[in-house]
């Protein structure tokens, strides 16, 4: 049950009972998904190096997005069928489960098997992930969900940044014991399955709805919900946007560092880094400036400011100093604009079908990522058009797409600018 103390700021939303450990757990989890498959990735390349396959990194990405397309509907329909805490809980252990397998499998130097727990890892964040979102408007008070939602993407992009790091450094310290480094790992998962009991209790639902064996019959069922319902439609629409717009980049960056700045590896690593620095200090800004209220009025705002600094990247060799300023406002901006997009799913989704929902949104969002693949090879290959000019079209569509979501929420806009206005 959401308890109804008034706290109106971080700090009081860290002082609700059960949420701390929902953040720890959430961080924990983060933090090790990213930490393994740098390392992996990194195996990947110095093997791929001396046998000359390649394909590996590549089919990194596809075994992580997999278990999104085909088990959401059944992630989702667990989530609306017992407690979210329980689910939390069983779903985090299996994460030790997971690390012990990838303690095998590093041990074994065995690349396919390490491929094979990347599967494994990402099949435990899907079904962990609508559990997760699902439980904050069950955890907390409607006037937190915004704020609670602020804190947890800082926690969560913070995570990828450590997990990135201390992978790659790891790795680096490990390469010849890399047992120690599953270690780690498992050390992790453990303590975010302990952190996972202190998630705060939430009841049970009153019904439970018929399990569908078809994988996609959740999944189904769920877009015709949002077809019928046009604020949620919308509001999922933009969130798959952002997770679209969000891997194109992280690709496009990837490029845009050796082709139009000449970095070496670990100056190109520190852009991926600037955006998801950017990310979490744009969540907490929205958390803040949204107040008590899910506040629309951010999101066109944010997408002006994913368009700018999508131009001032394009723009900015040969400054890598321009180039990373321009990456962090980038990631602000996406910041704002997909918080409250999330806290808005939340609050609208019905209570009764909420893990389905953002089980479907969830399942959306892993094909915006797939399409970000092909938008690279269309841009990249099709096209031929370099780093630099594929991130100024990106900064184009942005801005097309911006003026639709500005005549959608052009009153929010307008009531928002207003209060800043009074405020400032």
């Amino acid at each position: 049950m959401a308890d109804s103390t008034v706290h109106g700021s971080y700090a009081g939303l860290l002082k609700i009972r059960g949420f701390p450990p929902l953040l720890a757990t959430a961080f924990l989890g983060a933090l090790n998904d990213n930490l393994y498959k740098i390392v992996v990735s990194l195996m990947a390349v110095n093997m791929g190096a001396a046998s000359g396959d390649t394909h590996y990194l590549a089919l990194a990405g596809a075994l992580f997005v997999l278990p999104y397309l085909l088990f959401s509907g059944y992630a989702g329909w667990l989530a609306d069928a017992f407690s979210k805490r329980t689910v939390l809980i069983v779903t985090k252990s299996f994460e030790i489960v997971a690390m012990l397998a990838a303690y095998a499998a590093l041990a074994s130097g065995n690349l396919d098997l390490m491929l094979a727990v990347i599967f494994l890892t990402a099949l435990q964040a899907a079904f962990f992930s609508p559990a997760h979102y699902g439980i904050l408007p069950e955890l907390l008070p409607e006037k937190e969900l915004s704020r609670a939602n602020g804190l947890d993407e800082l926690c969560i992009f913070l995570a990828i940044i450590l997990g990135t790091v201390a992978g790659s450094t790891l790795y680096g310290l490990w390469q010849d014991r890399i047992q120690l480094v599953a270690l780690v790992l498992l050390a992790v998962a453990v303590l975010g399955t302990l952190s996972s009991f202190g998630i705060g209790r939430v009841p049970a639902p009153a019904t439970r709805r018929k399990f569908i064996l078809f994988p996609w019959g959740e999944v189904y069922t769920g877009l015709k919900h949002l077809a019928a319902n046009r604020p949620l439609k919308l509001t999922v629409l933009g969130i798959t946007y952002f997770w679209f717009l969000g891997a194109l980049l992280q690709l496009g960056v990837i490029l845009f560092g050796k082709q139009a700045l000449g970095l070496d590896d670990a100056r190109a690593g520190l852009l991926q880094a600037a955006i998801a620095i950017g990310i979490g200090i744009g969540s907490a800004a929205a958390g803040r400036l949204s107040g008590d209220k899910v506040e629309l009025g951010l999101v066109p705002l944010g997408s002006i400011g994913i368009g700018i600094s999508s131009l001032l990247l394009a723009w900015s060799p040969p400054s890598f100093g321009l180039a990373l300023a321009s990456l962090i406002l980038l990631g602000f901006s996406g910041g704002l604009f997909v918080v409250p997009l999330n806290a808005n799913l939340q609050q609208r989704s019905p209570a009764d079908e909420r893990g389905r929902l953002l089980g479907t949104t969830n399942f959306l969002n892993m094909l915006g990522v797939a399409l970000a693949s092909g938008a690279l090879w269309l841009f990249s290959d099709v096209l031929k058009l370099s780093a630099d000019e594929m991130v100024l079209v990106i900064g184009l569509i942005t801005f097309v797409v911006t003026l639709y979501v500005l005549y959608l929420l052009s009153d929010f806009v307008i009531r928002f600018s207003l209060w800043l206005l009074t405020h400032s």
